[in-house]
């Protein structure tokens, strides 16, 4: 039986702190605009990676699987526009190098941008930094601003991760960020072979917890996916040492039930819901996408393998109409293997992917009232200590929840 936690190789990620001086401009890297004015550009940001590194082969099966498509959603700008300080612009001959020294490349290209682990120099603390080219769309750029805002708002909630500053330079924003010790969720999918019960709940309770407090605030993610779920080692937790702290908030909007349909979608394909193909996005789309990793987590593959490729983002496309009516007529087999042994969370996983949204779960806290998570909640007696023998059979990874082929984000993941 495998343990809960995903496979450790944070030796293996060791690197040494790199800082070039301000007065050279060393190559630049791949998907990172170079800019020769002051300010902090990325450009100047590392040496070129060494070459091969131990996390050669991971990165090359981002690149090869991970292509992201940036297209407009004509999404509004948020009415509560308003940043807190959390953007500060770097000074004239102020460099990003002033504020940390860059270890390693975590991701690069595509809708992402660059990210990067780092020492910040002003409390040693080990954070994350994401490189976001900054967009030629002034309303774009605007509501990206105000999203930012509203999701720094919510750092301090459980779950959550949090974006402790936003730097501006002047072709690129630095986002940074905490730095999560455990993994992603897609690495612990990858790596594990059995799962405890208990563990599925507490990573759903947990996920719904985080999505809640984005609904709560109006906004909806868009792109929720177990690459876009982080663990946390978190020693003060009785449950696990383990927390899930959501990120990526790139692709969030506001939303209100007076918000006009959109022209294109946004979202990861396989984790999209059927009315956002069709330019209807509310909090349930959010709830679709918690019920297709639901199912992962329990069988251990993709409810619907072959349908997760899509030609654009746009509403009502060739593509986005094939993968409609496919899902429409999509059934999942849920007399089979380990569903029987787990009506109470068939059940939540049925509701939260009923196809029509008259028939899905209508919000995260009816999902949390759900039979299944009863007793999760944070304020709950300690549990007892996991019991490792009731686990779920058939949880065979063996590829079969390899990254998805394309990622579509509107202009502000650019």
């Amino acid at each position: 039986v495998a343990s809960t936690g995903s496979r450790s190789d944070s030796a293996s990620r060791t690197a040494s702190l790199t800082r070039l001086p301000d007065d050279v401009v060393g190559p630049a890297l791949p998907g990172v605009v170079p800019a020769s004015t002051p300010g902090g550009s990325s450009s100047d940001l590392l040496r070129e990676a060494p070459s091969p590194t131990p996390n050669a082969g991971r990165q090359k099966l981002r690149e090869r699987l991970g292509r992201p498509l940036a297209v407009s959603t004509g999404t509004r700008l948020p009415s509560a526009a308003s940043h807190p300080n959390i953007f500060r612009a770097l000074n004239d001959g102020e460099s990003i190098n002033d504020h940390f020294d860059f270890c390693e490349e975590i991701y690069s290209g595509g809708a992402k941008g660059k990210v990067l682990t780092a020492r910040r120099r002003c409390d040693n603390s080990e954070v994350v930094v994401k490189i976001r080219t900054k967009n030629a769309n002034r309303t774009s750029e605007r509501t990206w601003r105000a999203i930012m805002g509203q999701v720094h708002k919510l750092g301090g909630t459980r779950h959550v991760l949090d974006i402790m500053e936003i730097l501006e330079g002047p072709t690129e924003f630095y986002v940074v960020m905490p730095k999560c010790t455990g993994g992603e969720l897609f690495e612990f999918l990858a790596t594990e072979t059995e799962v405890p019960e208990v563990e599925c709940k507490r990573i759903t309770f947990e996920i719904l917890t985080a999505v809640g407090h984005l609904h709560k605030n109006n906004l909806v993610h868009r792109d929720i996916k177990p690459e876009n779920i982080m663990f946390d080692l978190d020693r003060s937790l009785v449950r696990s040492p383990k927390s899930v702290k959501l990120i990526d908030f790139d692709t969030c909007m506001e939303w209100s039930p007076s918000t006009p349909k959109s022209r294109r979608f946004v979202g990861t394909p396989g984790y999209i819901a059927p009315e956002a193909l069709m330019g209807d996005i509310s909090p349930q789309s959010d709830l679709w996408a918690i019920g297709v990793i639901l199912y992962i987590l329990m069988t251990g593959v993709m409810p619907w393998h072959s349908l997760v490729s899509l030609e654009d983002g746009v509403v009502g496309s060739p593509g986005a109409t094939r993968m409609y009516n496919s899902l429409k007529a999509e059934v999942l087999e849920w007399d089979q293997e380990p569903w029987p042994d787990f009506p109470e969370a068939r059940d939540l996983c049925q509701r939260l992917l009923a196809f029509s949204v008259e028939e899905r779960m209508s919000t995260v806290e009816e999902a949390l009232a759900h039979q299944w998570l009863c007793g999760m909640a944070p304020s709950a007696p300690s549990a007892p200590p996991v019991c490792w023998t009731n686990v779920i059979s058939q949880l065979k990874y063996e590829g079969r929840i390899a990254k998805t082929s394309m990622m579509f984000g509107d202009a502000i993941a650019k």
